[in-house]
């Protein structure tokens, strides 16, 4: 009996011990799980293995880096029958440039997320952005204005948070868009003032032309409990020699001076003028309002800074007659349905002096004139006309949401790629084609003119990017060897297995 109760007594040591083990596995298992979260939590390892699963999501058919280079080896070759993927249901709104997916893991400092970051060409998914499941064709322009279709755009927490402004609100099938209210409630000011050297208004003061005038609607303008705020505001206008036009309860107007003959004052701010090495500089007077012809004169008239250019007036003559007689024959003999509610927002790719857009000013459309950086820079000429624009880089997406035009035009596509110095490509065409897509919503329009051989490699592309195509030759009149693709984007959806 003894002998057994030792053995007893054994047995019980050993269970004990191997329960201990068992717990200190647990344990050990269990802080190091707590190690591991911490570590990719308040670490930058867990952005390098986030960034890691960001490129390994991506790698699907279209987005391995293998895959892509068979892809535009096929398309480049002229292969019949390629078609592209689709990309995955989460990037109906993908930006390349403002992915929130990457840019939140970048450094908050100076708000450095928040500026364009673009992927490299090899990381740039060559695949075709899905719409929302429901999309429709949007409605049409002047209701438009008023009413979106919900499913385009099936976001309720921006009605949710927003509707108490009267910004838009969900009304059935509908978004729509009552009027009222204000942009920033708890004012503006942030964005046009701040004490470091009132950065927001001398950016203002860049943009605005002399003799222009300057808007404030909102706070801190005569609001309780900002009045240091609106002190601080009307003494940088002072300081500037910005000219009070009137203050109306909450609203003031000021008028930027004309011409160069005002020196900042001293002041608290720091603010001087430019010295000989910065650029811009102060603008003559020329370029101030009053000095160019009034709407809508000045859209047919060549401003003064066209005459940087070589013959810069006579090309700006040429131009428009060019662009007159082209947008005739794309309405009359390719029933472009250019001046009707099917097309009211629209890019020109090319714009140089923005001849296109002047062209077609009286139909109920808005032109965005993009300027290529690579170019003759004649952005300026373009706002002197009273038009709008911007310069970009057509080897870099644009910023700009999926489907936000009708129409897209082109102007000797190529040319947006190659090197001004060296005539070489800088990129490949096939990533500007599928951002041509991006940009472009289902059942929109592409217009693009290039040469014949040209013409025939968009073709093969535009296949793949299941647009429907017609090519046809240049407009009487115009010399070259140009012809003209038209290409339709077909609205597709998603299947469930692409979810």
């Amino acid at each position: 009996m003894r002998q057994m109760g030792l053995f007893n007594l054994a047995s019980s040591k050993q269970r004990n011990a191997r329960k201990w083990r068992l717990l200190d596995i647990i344990t050990a298992a269990f802080f190091l799980g707590v190690l591991v979260l911490f570590l990719l939590v308040f670490t930058p390892l867990g952005d390098a293995f986030a960034a890691s699963g960001r490129k390994t999501a991506l790698r699907s058919p279209g987005l391995d880096p293998r895959n892509r280079g068979k892809l535009l080896a096929l398309l480049e070759l002229g292969r019949q029958g390629v078609t592209m993927d689709a990309c995955p249901a989460d990037m109906v709104d993908h930006m390349p440039c403002e992915d929130p997916r990457i840019n939140s893991q970048l450094s908050r400092e100076m708000n450095y997320y928040r500026e364009r970051h673009c992927p490299k060409a090899e990381e740039t998914p060559l695949c075709l952005i899905p719409p929302p499941q429901g999309y429709r064709v949007p409605v049409q322009w002047p209701e438009s204005l008023h009413k979106i279709w919900h499913d385009n755009m099936p976001y309720n927490k921006i009605a949710d948070r927003k509707g108490h402004q009267g910004w838009m609100k969900r009304e059935g099938p509908y978004f729509i868009f009552p009027g009222g209210g204000t942009m920033f409630p708890d004012g503006a000011v942030q964005r046009l003032f701040t004490l470091q050297k009132a950065t927001y208004f001398l950016e203002v003061d860049r943009l605005l032309r002399p003799g222009g005038y300057l808007v404030i609607s909102g706070p801190p303008v005569q609001w309780p409990k900002q009045e240091k705020e609106w002190a601080d505001l009307q003494g940088v206008a002072r300081s500037l020699c910005y000219q009070l036009i009137v203050v109306d309860g909450n609203t003031v107007i000021w008028k930027k001076p004309n011409g160069d003959s005002c020196l900042p004052n001293q002041n608290e701010f720091g603010l001087h003028l430019c010295d000989e090495s910065n650029e811009p500089r102060l603008l003559p007077r020329e370029y101030a309002v009053g000095t160019i012809p009034n709407w809508p004169e000045r859209l047919q008239k060549a401003p003064s800074r066209a005459s940087v250019m070589e013959n810069g007036t006579d090309v700006f003559e040429v131009d428009n007659q060019r662009w007159t007689r082209r947008i005739a024959y794309y309405k009359n003999t390719l029933k472009i349905k250019l001046g009707t509610p099917s097309i009211r927002n629209i890019m020109d790719m090319n714009a140089f002096f923005g001849g296109f857009a002047a062209a077609i000013i009286s139909d109920p459309v808005w032109v965005m004139n993009v300027v290529p950086s690579s170019k003759t820079l004649t952005l300026d000429v373009i706002y002197d006309r009273g038009l709008i624009g911007v310069y970009h880089d057509w080897c870099e997406p644009f910023s700009t949401y999926p489907r936000t035009y009708d129409l897209i035009h082109v102007d000797d596509i190529e040319s947006l790629l190659k090197d001004p110095s060296s005539g070489m490509s800088r990129c490949n065409l096939v990533d500007l084609m599928v951002e041509i897509d991006r940009m472009l919503r289902p059942k929109g329009t592409v217009i693009i003119r290039d040469s014949p051989e040209a013409i025939d490699k968009l073709s093969h592309i535009s296949h793949a990017l299941r647009w429907t195509t017609s090519v046809h030759e240049k407009e009487p009149g115009s010399h070259g060897r140009e012809r003209v693709l038209v290409a339709t984007k077909s609205l597709w959806k998603l299947t469930s297995a692409s979810h």
